[in-house]
């Protein structure tokens, strides 16, 4: 039987430190851009409860039978959907894994570990929540 390709060509471990230490950066920013999501939310809503009151006074202004204040909650839903769907696919990009790419936002769980298998794969440590890789320690 003949090879199509070595198996160092195959190895899905074979991603650069570089790629490695951006893929680290993308889930480090992820809690912060969550905290300005969570930020973000209560402003949304009050400004949005202000101008529907605004626009339509005294119950506020409806669209097919809900208020803005809905529809601005379900509007940061779905950039919140869209911002974890855009930094899997981010992740799995850096690290070329296919798990990732074909289901970026419920693998983001999961970066941590295939971040540590790959780094341990090329001798190297994480050194902390906002450290970079370093090499390991004998």
């Amino acid at each position: 039987m003949r090879r199509a390709a070595s198996d160092e060509r195959l190895s899905l471990d074979a991603v650069s430190v570089e790629d490695l230490n951006a893929a680290l950066r993308v889930v480090r920013r992820l809690p912060l851009e969550l905290l300005g999501f969570l930020i973000l939310l209560p402003i949304v809503g009050i400004g949005l409860s202000w101008l529907s009151t605004a626009l339509a006074p005294p119950y506020g202004l409806s669209i097919f039978g809900q208020g803005l204040v809905t529809w601005g909650l379900l509007l940061m839903l779905a950039l919140l959907f869209g911002l974890f769907w855009w930094r899997g696919r981010q992740v799995g990009l850096l690290l070329q894994d296919p798990a990732i790419l074909a289901s970026p936002v419920m693998s983001l769980m999961s970066v941590p570990v295939v971040l540590a298998a790959r780094a341990q794969a090329l001798g190297l440590e994480w050194s902390g929540f906002y450290g970079p890789l370093r090499p390991r320690r004998k």
